[in-house]
């Protein structure tokens, strides 16, 4: 019996998710948990694993396809069993079933068009005006061929047709060469559509008009971020709260623990692991920070899982500790290298990035000092880190340079009040600027 690939579904805020490539191709043995295909979602682009044993059906939705969550994209057939029809219903989607039986080089063109990487909207378009995409190269991500990559052919293409033969003079010619005139963009006034000296010299004094801006499509990761973080500004009301941490403590343990953790681990101890340790217990004391808003009710929820936004090449990104609260240090250092590593080679898989109750955004590695994030829906806060830098501050009624961070806490005000969120930040400063209370 034909088992059904998914279109998986991340978290219960994903809607939808868009194929960047298929990693079997059809007739393929697979076997149960092998990675079939990589996906790209609001979340991250991540690998889908196979829901069981057999053979890859011959149909399988196209690459640049994007369809809702928990949609049928191909099948795991048994061998010598027919494949059923698969449908899909989105216009990106949906392929023209040919009046006669295409020829081996028609089949051959065809199969090499399915290679290729095409957006939807820019498939469509080229349908729609009678467009040859081998014609054109992309310039999306990998080589994708986008919207605007399609524009920019029929745009050249209709110049190209309204342009008539023009002659140029020998001496034109001479001085266009010269003085660095594109004659392609010089306008004929002499007899008989002849560019002439005069019409070269007019050209080289008009100063060149600025190319028009660049126009990227963006990737389904930056795409639905911008969605639902102008959803979370809109209908989440803010407030923020701003501290100053005395990070000298902090900064001591991770010299002290550097060469222990690098012999047990083999990797590198970070302050962004000392950071989700601390925000994991403080968390804990604190649960309603660690809870949504939803329906008009407060759901508390029972794990402590950060996410930690990464910047990647395709966009940022959101991998998820789960249960950071009862991971040691050690622990903690160990899931932040392998997701960090797997979200930078686009290898994640929706266990990775769901199920996010409060999320860490640190930009101190960029030089910021102080800034405010928007919250990561539906979670009900998000804490932004700045770099450590040697401040001035005031210990035991003397002034003293030490290392300091500043920390701003963003709250959806119908979670949490001021005096909650306060709380909770004593806490946090109190296990940063003690922090071997976190390895208790």
């Amino acid at each position: 019996m034909a088992i059904n690939i998914l279109m998986p579904k991340l978290s219960f805020i994903v809607t939808e998710g868009t194929i960047i490539e298929w990693l079997k191709e059809p007739g393929d043995q697979v076997s149960k948990g092998e990675i079939l295909l990589i996906i790209e979602s609001e979340k991250a682009t991540v690998e889908v694993e196979s829901p069981g044993a057999g053979i890859l059906g011959p149909d399988l939705a196209p690459v640049g396809t994007t369809v809702p969550v928990t949609t049928t994209i191909g099948y795991i057939l048994e061998p010598g069993e027919e494949p059923p029809r698969l449908e899909l219903d989105l216009v990106e989607s949906v392929r023209d079933e040919p009046d006669a039986e295409p020829s081996p080089t028609e089949r051959e063109g065809q199969r090499a068009e399915k290679r290729r990487k095409i957006s939807p909207s820019a498939r469509r378009l080229a349908q729609e005006h009678g467009v040859d995409l081998a014609e054109i190269e992309g310039s999306g991500p990998q080589g994708r061929i986008v919207k605007q990559d399609v524009l920019a052919y029929m745009d050249a293409r209709t110049r190209a047709e309204k342009k008539a033969p023009v002659r140029i003079t020998p001496a034109a010619r001479r001085l266009a060469s010269a003085l660095g005139v594109d004659l392609g963009q010089v306008e004929a006034t002499g007899t008989g559509d002849r560019v002439t000296l005069e019409d070269v010299r007019r050209a080289s004094q008009v100063m060149p008009v600025p190319p028009p801006a660049e126009s990227l499509e963006l990737t389904s990761i930056q795409r639905i971020t911008a969605e639902r973080m102008s959803l979370s500004f809109r209908t989440a009301p803010h407030f923020y709260l701003s501290v100053e941490v005395d990070m000298s403590q902090a900064v001591a343990m991770r010299e002290t623990l550097l060469p222990a953790v690098e012999t047990r681990t083999g990797l590198r101890l970070s302050f962004s692991d000392i950071l989700v340790c601390a925000v994991s217990r403080a968390l804990r004391q604190h649960p309603a920070l660690n809870a949504t808003f939803e329906e008009e009710r407060l759901k508390m929820y029972q794990e402590v899982n950060i996410a930690l936004a990464v910047d990647t090449p395709r966009g940022l990104t959101v991998p998820v500790f789960h249960a950071a609260d009862r991971l040691s240090l050690i622990g903690i250092t160990r899931r932040r290298a392998e997701v960090v590593e797997k979200a930078r080679n686009n290898r994640l898989i929706p266990d990775d990035v769901s199920g996010g109750t409060f999320t860490v955004s640190n930009l101190g590695m960029f030089g910021i000092d102080v800034f405010n994030a928007i919250i990561n829906p539906p979670q009900a806060a998000i804490l932004a880190v700045g770099r450590i830098a040697k401040r001035p501050l005031v210990v035991d009624d003397t002034l003293q340079v030490r290392p300091a961070m500043w920390m701003n806490l963003s709250v959806d005000h119908r979670v949490a009040d001021g005096a909650t969120a306060a709380r909770f930040l004593q806490d946090l400063v109190r296990y940063l600027e003690d922090p071997y209370q976190t390895l208790i």
